[in-house]
């Protein structure tokens, strides 16, 4: 006579997960690029290399970029579990999430009061700009903001039941993709607040670190795919989705050509002098760094849709 689970059945399929859908990658979008861009633009306003206004705006675009993708997360839960979020906080000894969900937290209370001192009536407070306290607090924003970034790698290396994405690569690329889209975000902030001549006038400072991240994260996408091209049958499975099955239009066309190359030639053409110093060219770049934004984001997307689990289901 049979007992147990007679219904069920044992499958050899390899299936991808299903739960994850593009809210879950939007929220690793906007978590790695706003932390990204309010790490460069404490460093860089620490160094003095761009504006009080620059850094200030970068500051609030990161912080709301932020916000938003928690939203989606939260939103993803469902209509009844996203209003019990405060669980994701419980034991953080042993459960990434938890400890994601204090990191972000600490990073946006941070965050809200770095802006405080900008905001009329608050300018005495005693942790602004060129204090000892500021400065304390700017050290904590960039130590959680790297921490950050590495996490919703962290988060999903650690899941062994899909070996695409169980490597210490996935945190070093998504660090990298975070950095990336970031330092794209810099350009098209100072086009917005300063116009044209700004911008161009900023060139040197933006075009040959965008450049070197562009070129080193396309490295990294490189040596991901061939080390997964060579793994378990369940990798290299997720690998022939990615860059000949059913998500390969937006593999090639979405990151590689949108949110490497395409951005690498423009900037190429700004450090040669080839594009000019004219508005049109100020547009053309803005573009370019808008397309690391559409890339960083099908990152994200596409490497969550091709997460094929492993033996047995």
């Amino acid at each position: 006579m049979s007992k147990g689970l007679t219904d069920a059945t044992f499958t050899m399929d390899l299936r991808a997960q299903r739960h994850w859908d593009w809210k879950v990658a939007f929220y690793l979008y906007g978590a790695g690029t706003s932390a990204g861009l309010i790490f460069l633009e404490v460093v860089l306003r620490g160094l003095e290399k761009i504006d009080e206004q620059t850094a200030l705006t970068g500051m609030w675009i990161g912080l709301l970029l932020a916000l938003a993708s928690l939203a989606f997360l939260f939103n993803h839960l469902g209509p009844g579990a996203r209003w019990l979020f405060f669980y994701v906080f419980r034991k953080p000894r042993s459960s990434w999430i938890a400890r994601g969900s204090i990191i972000v937290t600490v990073l946006v209370i941070l965050r809200v009061l770095l802006l405080l001192p900008t905001l009329p009536g608050l300018e005495n407070l005693p942790w602004g700009e060129g204090t000892v306290g500021g400065a304390v607090l700017r050290g904590a924003v960039v130590v959680f903001a790297a921490a950050f970034m590495a996490y919703s790698g962290l988060v999903l290396s650690s899941w062994n039941s899909i070996p695409f994405w169980n490597t210490p690569l996935l945190p070093t690329l998504y660090v990298g993709f975070s950095f990336l889209a970031g330092m794209a975000a810099l350009p098209m902030i100072k086009l917005v607040l300063g116009g044209t001549d700004a911008l161009i006038g900023s060139g040197e400072l933006f075009w040959p670190p965008l450049m070197a991240l562009l070129f080193l994260n396309g490295f990294l996408l490189w040596l991901y795919m061939a080390g997964m091209s060579t793994g378990t049958l369940p990798a290299r499975e997720s690998v022939r989705r990615l860059i000949r099955g059913e998500h390969r239009k937006s593999f090639w066309f979405g990151i590689v050509a949108i949110g490497l190359v395409l951005p690498a030639g423009l900037v190429a053409l700004a450090m040669s002098g080839g594009l000019g110093s004219d508005p049109v060219t100020a547009a053309v770049l803005f573009i370019g760094c808008g397309a690391v934004q559409v890339g960083s984001f099908m990152l994200r997307n596409d490497f969550l849709r091709v997460g094929v689990y492993g033996y047995p289901v």
